[in-house]
């Protein structure tokens, strides 16, 4: 049965139970950025419809919660420590926001290290292995003058950004063309690499405009990560020694 509310601050009373505009407003607000999102990729999105959407399960939540309160599931342990959990989860997450919206970004320093990337190159690799550096030397000779290397340790990658390849390979890579060979083999992960450049590709880097907020964005989270390993570090934290050496092993 439905009924009418005056009151501008009661979105619904649902078995006498009020619902106030602002969980409402909080559940729309939530989906906002879908919304959005939803938006752009579907012509045929209704923001209306959802809108009654999220008052319909604003009410079907509230009335499944009434019935689990009638069933006693709220006194139950598990929904204790629960909702304890999520209070916790929800304090932390409002806090954290409040600390990234406090995070001043200086715009010089954004374009310093915009200034600092370089065009973004990937890479497809053959590669031969051999647990031995002498055999690996041989096999890279064999595969200069065209003839068959001697193993079937081979293998052929996907595509690889530069920036997902360790350092020192990278180094040795980035002035090879297509079909050339890395000068020597390389020793990473307990093995000798002979390493072909099979293709490659250069990308030009994004314009400041495009990159400007996920630089920022990451600049955010770096500072953040300071303030948290401050707070973290500030704090009195007694492990139960027992539980903690339980869990570790």
């Amino acid at each position: 049965m439905q009924q009418k509310a005056n009151n501008p601050e009661v979105f619904a009373t649902v078995n006498g139970s009020v619902l106030g505009m602002n969980l409402y407003e909080f559940l729309l607000g939530s989906r906002h950025q879908d919304s959005l999102e939803r938006q752009v990729q579907d012509d045929d999105f209704d923001a209306e419809l959802n809108r009654q959407q999220t008052a319909k399960d604003l009410v079907m939540t509230e009335l499944l919660a009434q019935q689990a309160r009638r069933l006693g599931m709220h006194e139950g342990e598990l929904v204790k420590v629960e909702m304890a959990m999520a209070e916790k989860t929800l304090l932390a997450q409002l806090y954290v926001k409040q600390l990234m919206d406090s995070i001043k970004v200086d715009e010089a320093q954004i374009r310093d290290l915009y200034d600092q990337q370089s065009e973004q190159t990937m890479y497809r690799f053959m590669i031969w292995r051999s647990p031995d550096q002498a055999d690996a030397q041989d096999i890279l000779k064999a595969l200069k003058t065209g003839n068959r290397a001697d193993t079937t340790d081979i293998i052929e990658t996907p595509w690889l950004r530069d920036v997902d390849i360790a350092p020192e390979v990278n180094d040795i890579v980035r002035a090879l063309e297509v079909s050339e060979f890395a000068e020597k083999p390389v020793f990473q992960d307990g093995v000798w690499k002979v390493v072909q450049i099979i293709d490659k590709q250069v990308s030009a880097k994004q314009s400041y405009e495009e990159e400007r907020e996920i630089i920022r964005a990451e600049l955010v989270r770096l500072k953040l990560d300071e303030k948290l390993e401050k707070l973290a570090e500030g704090a009195s934290i007694v492990f139960n020694e027992q539980h903690v050496i339980q869990s570790g092993q």
